[in-house]
C-alpha cells in the first residue's frame, strides 16, 4: 500500500487594500491582474462605513481579521477626506493598533499618475493643480473617475507600467522635499510597493503581450 506523501507546501501570504474611492479600487484592480497579484484582495469601502479616516481604517481592521489577512492597507487621498498632515498624523498610532497600514497620497491620489511624468522640484499643496497636469499628460483629457477607468481608461496601469519603477524612486526623492516642507512624507506608495513584492512578488507580465493603448 503506498505511504501517502505529506502536503508540505506553505500557503502564500495574502495582502488586502481597501480604498476610499471606487476609482482608486478600480485602478489597483486593473494593477492585480495585470501583474498577476492573485494572492492581493482589492475593495472599496462602503460609503456609510468610510466617511472619515477613523472609519476607513476601522472597515480595513475588520476586514483584515475577517478575511486573516497578512497585512492590510488602507488608501486614500487627503482630499478623499478633506484632512491636512495632522489629522494623519494623529491616526497613526491608531491604525498601528488596528494593525493597518495607511498608504496615503498628499493632497490627492493622482500625485501617483504625476510622478510617472516626473519629480515635482517643490511640493505641491493645490489638489487641483496636481489634477489638471494629469488630466492633460496622463489620462488624454479625462479626469480621474470610475467611469473613465471602465471605458477608455481599462489600459490605464498597463500603460503607465513601464515608468512605475520610476515613479516609486521619484516618489521616494519627493517625499524628502514634501517631508522639509510639511512633517510628513507626501506618499506611503514606496512602502506599499515593498509590502506587495515582499507579499505577492515580482510582477508577472508575460501574459501581457498586446500593444498597450
Amino acid at each position: 500500500m503506498k505511504t501517502r506523501k505529506k502536503n508540505i507546501t506553505q500557503p502564500k501570504s495574502t495582502l488586502l487594500l481597501v480604498c476610499k474611492t471606487e476609482a482608486e479600487a478600480l485602478y489597483f484592480s486593473q494593477m492585480r491582474k495585470d501583474c498577476r497579484y492573485v494572492n492581493l484582495t482589492v475593495m472599496q469601502v462602503p460609503e456609510s462605513k468610510g466617511k472619515n479616516l477613523q472609519t476607513l481604517i476601522d472597515f480595513t481592521g475588520r476586514e483584515r481579521s475577517k478575511g486573516r489577512f497578512d497585512s492590510a492597507w488602507a488608501l486614500f487621498g487627503f482630499d478623499d477626506f478633506g484632512i491636512g498632515v495632522s489629522d494623519v498624523k494623529e491616526m497613526e498610532e491608531y491604525a498601528e493598533k488596528k494593525k493597518v497600514k495607511m498608504l496615503y497620497f498628499n493632497p490627492t491620489f493622482e500625485l501617483w499618475f504625476l510622478l510617472h511624468l516626473g519629480t515635482p522640484g517643490a511640493f505641491i499643496a493645490d489638489a487641483s493643480a496636481i489634477k489638471e497636469k494629469v488630466k492633460t499628460g496622463v489620462l488624454g483629457g479625462n479626469e480621474f473617475s470610475a467611469a473613465y477607468l471602465l471605458t477608455s481608461g481599462l489600459n490605464l496601469h498597463i500603460r503607465l507600467f513601464p515608468l512605475h519603477s520610476k515613479a516609486d524612486l521619484g516618489a521616494r526623492n519627493y517625499n524628502s522635499t514634501a517631508k522639509l516642507q510639511t512633517g510628513l512624507d507626501a506618499t506611503t506608495m514606496p512602502l506599499f510597493d515593498e509590502d506587495i513584492e515582499a507579499i505577492c512578488g515580482k510582477a508577472d507580465m508575460s501574459h501581457n503581450q498586446k500593444a498597450r493603448r
